[in-house]
C-alpha cells in the first residue's frame, strides 16, 4: 500500500512539474506576469510528446497543438484553433511536421469556410465557401508581403545597399514588419554580431521600397519577417555578405 502511494505521489509530481504556465502579449511575445498578457499557455509533457495549449485570460480556449518534438517545433497530432465566443475556427493534423489531410477553417457561426487538403506537408487542392455554405473562387489563405520584383530583386538590393561599418564576420538576424502601406516597421535584433553591423542592417532595411503587402484569408494584413544576413572572410580579405534568405 506505502509503495503504490508513493508511486502515486511521484506520478503527480512528474505530472505537475511537467506543466508550465507562461503568459504572451497579444503578438506573443513571452511576458513574466499576467500584467498586460492577453494569453496564457500551459505546456503538458508526456512520453508522446507536449501539448500545448493556449487560452485568453478569460480561460477560454484559443488554440491546441500536439509535438512530438517541441523543442524543434515539431507537429505531430491535431492542431486547432477557436474564435473568441467558443466555435472552432480550424482544425488540422500534422504528421512528423508535416500537414497530413484536410485543413478546415471555419465560420463563427459553425459553418466551413475553407477546405485545403495536404499530402506530406504540400497544398493538393481547396474549396472556399461564403457564409451561405455557396462554393467560390478558391485563393490562398496566405499570400506573403512580397518585395517589388520578387526575391531576387531584394536580395540584390541588400547586397547594393548594405554599408558594412566593420570588418565583423557572423550572422545578424533581423525581425520587422511589413505594415498595411508596404513599409518596413518594427525592427527587432534577433541576433546580433555587433550594435554596428546591426544597426547597418537596419538602416538598409528602412531605406527599402515599399513592398506589396501580404494578406490572410484574402485580407491586406501586417506580416512578420526574419532576414538573416551572414557575412564570412575570404583567405583575410575584408568580409562580406554570403547568404541572404528572408524567412516568414
Amino acid at each position: 500500500m506505502k509503495k503504490l502511494l508513493l508511486l502515486f505521489v511521484l506520478l503527480s509530481s512528474e505530472t505537475f512539474y511537467a506543466q508550465k504556465k507562461v503568459y504572451f502579449t497579444e503578438d506573443f511575445k513571452e511576458l513574466p506576469s499576467p500584467e498586460n498578457a492577453i494569453y496564457y499557455t500551459i505546456y503538458e509533457d508526456s512520453p508522446e510528446g507536449t501539448l500545448r495549449t493556449t487560452y485568453y485570460l478569460d480561460n477560454s480556449l484559443f488554440s491546441k497543438d500536439h509535438y512530438s518534438n517541441y523543442k524543434k517545433r515539431i507537429l505531430n497530432g491535431t492542431s486547432e484553433r477557436w474564435y473568441k465566443n467558443g466555435a472552432k475556427e480550424m482544425l488540422a493534423i500534422y504528421v512528423k511536421g508535416k500537414q497530413e489531410g484536410p485543413q478546415t477553417r471555419y465560420y463563427e457561426s459553425g459553418k466551413i469556410k475553407r477546405v485545403e487538403n495536404y499530402k506530406n506537408g504540400d497544398f493538393v487542392d481547396g474549396k472556399c465557401y461564403d457564409e451561405n455554405e455557396t462554393e467560390i473562387a478558391f485563393f490562398p489563405y496566405y499570400i506573403k508581403a512580397e518585395f517589388p520584383g520578387g526575391e531576387k530583386a531584394f536580395y540584390d538590393f541588400i547586397a547594393s545597399d548594405f554599408k558594412k561599418p566593420n570588418n565583423s564576420v557572423g550572422q545578424v538576424i533581423i525581425g520587422f514588419s511589413v505594415e498595411l502601406d508596404g513599409t518596413l516597421n518594427h525592427f527587432e535584433v534577433i541576433k546580433s554580431v555587433n550594435k554596428e553591423i546591426d544597426l547597418a542592417v537596419i538602416k538598409t532595411l528602412v531605406r527599402s521600397p515599399k513592398w506589396l503587402p501580404g494578406k490572410i484569408d484574402g485580407k491586406a494584413s501586417v506580416t512578420k519577417h526574419k532576414l538573416p544576413i551572414t557575412l564570412q572572410s575570404f583567405e583575410g580579405k575584408q568580409s562580406k555578405i554570403v547568404r541572404t534568405k528572408m524567412e516568414d
